[in-house]
């Protein structure tokens, strides 16, 4: 089935390291390649990335997309307020698919419906979104918006189980969405994938995005500084060949039950991680959305997205990823002893 690559311009983990003058380079040799959707936020470098887009890029081909995501707010003229800065940093009058970037945990659902019904009659934009939302809030909103939505979320291999009932209801429903981190703790000790990778010659993020393309309606967000591996993922998603039988290589289920106190490490992508509930509650570091937003969202809605842990010494576990939900779980549940999580190698 025909899938469109999306490129993100996400810089948040690299931006000490951030060169403008290579990110250009690869954005236009993208749209040189017929990559002409490009995902990014208001809140990427704190609006540089869309200023740097709107420069020279958008306006070079009237055929390029721009999926923006923004913060959300329960107030609309401050959404309002923040459409009208991307349009600008941006150049361009509409944007194609707008969505906020994560929810909070008391949105409006009817304020944020009829400020997206408004923008698009406005034809300030061209379709709303949701980016990060679990599958009961996306049915929610859905009940009140009734035009077509796009939806945003992270999705590979290893958060298959964690995810799947919200694939079917995307499929189902003829939805159109797009993944990032499509090779996040990639399953490296599965052997099947290992029989895969070694016949073609794939590396781990080849192999996911071969993966990816089983499923209906999914779209995947690439991200590389090499041109090399740009050129081989389109002719990977462009290959009528079927390279991976997806029902052959779901992992079995891996969740496992971890007590708190066999958690000895926790890692952050942001590198700045909370040591105590104390530090997580008043948001030490500033994070947004806080661990104790968070937390009301999981009382509310449950678990966005899962943990994931790895073997650590004997029965000791290390937190990969997902450090302010952990706290903001814990938050939510202070008498908590054991939490659920996916293993990952």
């Amino acid at each position: 089935m025909k899938k469109t690559i999306i490129f993100g311009t996400g810089q948040e983990n690299e931006k000490s390291k951030f060169d403008e003058k290579k990110f250009l380079q690869i954005i236009n040799f993208c749209i040189d390649n017929n990559i002409l959707t490009f995902d990014t936020s208001d809140n990427y470098l704190n609006g540089k990335i869309e200023r740097i887009l709107g420069k020279k890029i958008l306006i070079s081909n009237k055929n390029i997309k721009v999926i923006n995501k923004f913060r959300l707010y329960n107030n609309v003229n401050l959404l309002k307020q923040n459409l009208e800065k991307s349009l600008k940093n941006l150049n361009r009058d509409y944007i194609d698919i707008y969505m906020p970037h994560w929810p909070i945990h008391d949105y409006d659902e009817q304020l944020l419906s009829d400020f997206a019904n408004d923008c698009i009659q406005k034809k300030k934009i061209r379709q709303f979104g949701l980016s990060n939302f679990s599958l009961k809030m996306i049915k929610n909103f859905r009940k009140i918006y009734k035009k077509k939505i796009s939806l945003q979320y992270e999705f590979n291999i290893t958060n298959y189980h964690f995810y799947k009932d919200l694939i079917k209801y995307i499929s189902d429903n003829n939805i159109k969405s797009y993944c990032y981190s499509i090779n996040n703790n990639f399953p490296i000790s599965n052997n099947y994938l290992k029989k895969i990778q070694k016949k073609y010659n794939l590396n781990s993020y080849e192999t996911s995005l071969c993966w990816i393309k089983n499923f209906k309606n999914i779209n995947p967000i690439i991200r590389s500084t090499k041109k090399s591996n740009i050129i081989k993922n389109l002719k990977l998603i462009n290959n009528k060949e079927n390279i991976i039988s997806n029902n052959k290589i779901y992992l079995k289920k891996n969740y496992l039950t971890i007590n708190l106190k066999n958690i000895k490490k926790i890692n952050s992508e942001s590198g700045y991680v909370y040591k105590n509930l104390k530090d997580a509650k008043i948001n030490k570091f500033n994070l947004h959305p806080s661990p104790e937003e968070i937390s009301y969202e999981i009382k509310k809605f449950g678990l966005l997205k899962p943990f994931y842990f790895k073997k650590f010494k004997k029965k000791n576990f290390i937190l990969v990823s997902g450090q302010a939900r952990f706290w903001a779980f814990r938050l939510a549940n202070v008498n908590l002893k054991k939490i659920k999580g996916l293993l990952i190698d």
